[in-house]
């Protein structure tokens, strides 16, 4: 059985390894289990490709290779193993694009507003944690000046201006709001979805935390108040994945399934929010979202209640590769959550230590300590992929946040 197969639902799989340990009051052994389970998800990089691409069964779910190089990048921030930083900077840089802006050319029959905002996730973090600079000639900002020191700063921006443009013209319909497809003739077109719209709130928060510039501050609490007004944002702080807005639909008919990754992405805009304004209001924000996420996305069993997982489909063992690294995102922003917002260091501290301890025992598969996706059951479950390896990293290494390197701020 190799590393791609999937469970077969229903069944069931004896673990053939014993799983990973984890002491959660060790670092330095949280880094080694880190460090194995990065090895796992290299597993998956395929060097020959020209796209800085990860293999899977479908080769064209680019955005998923974007979010595992942020995994990558997390892991070398929070253990200061180097092992990665090459091939990271060398596939942004097959990715960013003639506009500096993640929307190289090659992706462009297909690529969507949520694809790209996954690679600027990079840039973004990338310039929180002064992570080494993409190589200077590449380093060019939209109006053509230089400016190497500040390469992850223009790529971010470079977007941010992007996604104002896209905003401005897809207007006329649900009073703002991206669309999920900014191609015209791509299927999801007429569909504006929270994972887009909570990845241009994410990035203009992120911006503004980071620069100080209130422009990107008041474009982030537009957006916030576009999505709770619109009810992809409820009043409970449910989120909702989105609605057409195609033969005037307007956006009335919203579709209510909830998957982590869209909490997740309000959940660390609001906590860059917070930071910016040091306001109340979005701390309070804050916690309501990450109390509904909690409710919504954790503990599926009694003995279990502290442990993540995919509501939507992974009891039934149905989540597809996409969304088997939704959990992913989940854990990445609640660690660095937990350090933007003090108030919600402890609970989201037992969440992640709980759901980091589930993971790791999953992490006995195949003879090699790949890891599964139920990490409620006790052992390997049988399904593996590069999202199933990227969430389970992103579980044990967030346990990690509150030792990195302070958040930088624009000198």
């Amino acid at each position: 059985m190799t590393r791609l197969s999937k469970v077969v639902a229903g069944s069931t799989f004896a673990s053939v390894v014993s799983s990973l340990s984890l002491n959660i009051e060790d670092h330095a052994a949280i880094k080694e289990t880190a460090a194995q389970i990065a090895k796992g998800l290299y597993v998956y990089h395929d060097p020959s490709s020209t796209a800085g691409q990860f293999k899977q069964p479908e080769s064209w779910f680019w955005w998923l290779s974007g979010s595992a190089w942020n995994g990558l990048v997390d892991y070398t921030v929070y253990t200061g193993d180097t092992t990665y930083q090459a091939d990271i900077l060398s596939s942004l840089a097959k990715n960013v694009g003639p506009n500096y802006d993640f929307a190289p050319a090659e992706q462009a029959a297909w690529e969507a507003n949520d694809d790209q905002v996954y690679w600027v996730y990079n840039a973004l973090t990338a310039m929180e944690y002064n992570f080494p600079a993409l190589p200077c000639e590449r380093s060019k900002t939209k109006a053509g000046g230089d400016d190497c020191a500040n390469s992850w700063l223009a790529i971010g921006t470079n977007a941010f201006e992007e996604f104002v443009a896209r905003w401005n013209k897809d207007s006329a319909t649900c009073g703002g709001g991206l669309k999920w497809q900014f191609t015209e003739t791509a299927n999801g077109y007429y569909y504006k979805n929270s994972v887009s719209n909570a990845g241009f709130f994410q990035t203009a928060a992120r911006l503004a935390r980071y620069t100080g510039n209130q422009t990107f501050g008041d474009w982030a609490a537009k957006v916030w108040g576009w999505s709770t007004s619109v009810g992809f944002v409820s009043p409970d702080f449910h989120v909702f994945d989105g609605a057409g807005d195609e033969k005037g639909a307007n956006c009335t008919a919203i579709n209510k399934d909830e998957w982590s990754y869209n909490i997740a992405s309000y959940i660390h805009g609001a906590a860059h929010m917070y930071a910016f304004t040091n306001s109340s209001a979005w701390e309070s924000r804050v916690q309501g979202l990450v109390r509904t996420a909690q409710k919504t996305f954790f503990g599926p069993t009694s003995n279990a209640t502290g442990v993540m997982y995919e509501q939507k489909c992974e009891l039934d063992s149905v989540c597809n590769i996409d969304q088997t690294s939704f959990k992913a995102s989940l854990a990445r922003w609640l660690g660095k959550t937990a350090v933007l917002v003090p108030s919600l260091k402890s609970d989201i501290k037992a969440l992640l230590e709980a759901t980091a301890q589930g993971a790791a025992t999953s992490c006995a598969g195949y003879g090699n300590a790949t890891c599964g996706v139920q990490w409620y059951t006790g052992g390997f479950d049988g399904q593996s992929n590069l999202g199933v390896e990227l969430s389970a990293l992103e579980a044990v290494q967030s346990l990690l946040a509150a030792n990195a390197p302070e958040f930088a701020v624009r000198s």
